[in-house]
């Protein structure tokens, strides 16, 4: 990292702390007239650095995305790419993938996306300072193990236990990858494989995350009904949420096969017991969710009495006590 990055990491761990020039040039091993020249620098990238005669420098979060800040302060070694604006992450990350451009454990991180997908390819909003939107980015072996249901299902856990600890929102899910707030649909987590063109095996793996930190604006009437936010402003830093997000993925991936983390996911599912109709495929289904299966997968008692187990699909009509999701 060059002098900047490193001041900004060491800003960081004593933001709303005065450092003297003096104590910063003998931390980084570099002249008074270097850390001067770096603040400018910082400063001119948007980041906010303050000056005061006899007390020195003050670092003030500014909602900038930065890499130095996130590698600061996540645990785990992964490599931090971060974009003003990407059409989609999981596009992006897909892509290098594939052309081998990523070769280890990479988060990918825009705070603005043009063109942003869900499952079925649907659409969503993904606006500048509103909100977080990630891909983790992993090559793998060919003897590794996929657990899809598991992995999403782990994911969505990961994410309200960052979110509960971060902004103090509580996060419902919406069976198998929407996330939901106040009852309105605030996030949503897509598991996507690459597959090797030889071998046909799985060569990589894609999870992306996206989080409306507050509501976006200029959604259309139908979906001012459904999308919502978690908070009116963007009062704490996105860095930490993404670092702890990062570490809390890394650790979550060496175990979700065992499926620890279902218990929480069925504890805070919306669907349960409830009427729902679930497309699959080309086929749609009606019935009441009973449970989630060992895999993940929803669990389906039909109007015949037939219980049908769902792996893959997305529940398109569920009504709660008059609020349709």
């Amino acid at each position: 990292m060059n002098t900047a990055e490193r001041l900004l990491g060491y800003f960081v761990k004593h933001e709303s702390e005065y450092l003297s020039g003096e104590t910063l040039a003998n931390h980084l091993g570099v002249s008074r007239a270097a850390i001067w020249k770096a603040v400018q620098k910082l400063n001119e990238n948007g980041h906010q650095i303050e000056s005061q005669h006899r007390k020195g420098y003050l670092y003030k979060e500014t909602g900038v995305l930065s890499v130095p800040v996130i590698k600061t302060l996540a645990f785990s070694d992964w490599d931090v790419k971060v974009f003003e604006q990407l059409d989609s992450s999981n596009s992006y990350a897909k892509t290098a993938l594939a052309a081998g451009e990523i070769t280890k454990p990479t988060v990918i991180i825009a705070d603005q996306q043009k063109a942003a997908y869900g499952r079925f390819r649907r659409s969503f909003v993904a606006q500048s300072q509103t909100g977080i939107y990630l891909s983790f980015a992993l090559p793998v072996k060919n003897n590794t193990r996929l657990d899809p249901g598991l992995l999403t299902t782990a994911t969505a856990v990961v994410v309200r236990n960052v979110i509960k600890e971060t902004l103090g929102c509580q996060l419902s899910f919406k069976w198998v990858n929407d996330l939901i707030f106040n009852n309105k649909k605030v996030g949503g987590i897509l598991t996507e494989g690459v597959l090797d063109i030889e071998s046909q095996s799985l060569s990589s793996l894609v999870v992306g995350i996206g989080l409306n930190i507050i509501q976006p604006t200029h959604l259309s009437n139908e979906l001012q009904e459904k999308v919502g936010g978690m908070v009116p402003d963007l009062f704490f830093s996105r860095n930490i949420i993404i670092a702890k997000l990062i570490d809390s993925f890394s650790a979550m991936i060496e175990k979700y096969h065992t499926g620890i983390y279902l218990s929480e996911y069925r504890a805070h599912n919306i669907v349960l017991g409830h009427e729902v109709t679930v497309q699959f495929g080309t086929q749609q289904m009606n019935g009441k969710a009973i449970a989630i299966g060992d895999k993940g997968a929803l669990i389906l008692e039909t109007s015949d009495g037939k219980t049908v187990t769902i792996s893959s699909g997305e529940i398109i009509k569920l009504n709660i006590c008059g609020q349709a999701y």
